[in-house]
């Protein structure tokens, strides 16, 4: 748990710096990298060091290389590196092939068309796992780490999501914060940069794959969510930093936070 608290930690440093480095919220602070903590810390589950929450490092470093597509004067480079972490993800996870599209997406929405960007992922994303089964080779492996790749290809999506009312009433403080910053994001979209526009959409986007990975999990969704905190972190560090409604937003934060305190401690 120790390890896993440090992880989910690094990995919110990570979610703050991005949000800092290319002016994703209109103002620098340090709450999306809190409310990437909160998020990662609902249920007693997020705070083991599954498979999914070392792989969602690879994602949000993926995430900090498609930003830098913008007007970017070797974006080819870009695509290759963000493919090559979401190949590296692939191997604690093999879900993450859904955010292939995601990558393809931001490219032909953050640069110029060019057909090299759509084969340079397929290269990108295979090169780990290469050079795994080469490993694998050398010590006589391979048919393990063959079979592991077969496995994985059979299994359910679009699994039905197992929660009681108790563990979902959280959600019904995130689902209307979620809707006010969404709608906040679309009253100031056009007084924002260029570079940012585009990043707050691929951002929406990105979104969108999380939920379809928190229904794809088949250990339970709360494993999915380590996914969905991403991009939803800052979504909400956008709506609580504005300085409107300071009540409605105190109050909104401290259920979340009791909410949470109950769930790990109190909910088994």
């Amino acid at each position: 748990m120790i390890l896993a608290i440090i992880v989910v930690f690094l990995q919110g440093l990570l979610v703050n710096y991005i949000s800092s480095e290319h002016d994703i919220i209109y103002k620098g602070s340090v709450l999306p990298g809190l409310f990437y903590i909160l998020l990662n810390s609902i249920y007693p589950e997020q705070l083991q060091l599954s498979p999914q929450l070392l792989a969602n490092t690879f994602i949000i470093l993926l995430l900090n290389r498609l930003c830098y597509l913008y007007e970017s004067q070797r974006p080819l480079f870009l695509v290759f590196d963000a493919s090559v972490l979401l190949g590296l993800g692939l191997l604690l996870d093999y879900d993450l092939i859904l955010y292939l599209p995601f990558i393809l997406i931001s490219v032909l929405y953050m640069t110029a068309f060019n057909i090299r960007y759509l084969l340079v992922p397929l290269f990108g994303i295979l090169l780990p796992a290469y050079f795994l089964g080469i490993a694998f080779f050398l010590f006589d492996h391979l048919n393990d780490f063959i079979k592991s790749l077969e496995n994985s290809l059979t299994k359910n999506y679009f699994n039905p999501i197992g929660i009681t009312f108790v563990e979902g009433i959280i959600w019904l403080i995130l689902i209307p914060v979620f809707v006010f910053s969404t709608i906040e994001l679309q009253l100031n979209f056009l007084r924002n940069k260029v570079k940012t526009r585009r990043i707050q959409l691929i951002i929406l986007v990105m979104l969108l794959f999380g939920v379809v990975l928190v229904f794809a999990e088949n250990q339970g969704f709360v494993f999915g969510l380590s996914f969905l905190s991403v991009t939803l972190s800052m979504i909400m560090a956008n709506y609580f930093i504005r300085p409107k409604r300071k009540v409605l937003k105190d109050v909104l934060f401290f259920a979340m936070v009791i909410c949470i305190c109950y769930y790990q401690y109190f909910n088994h």
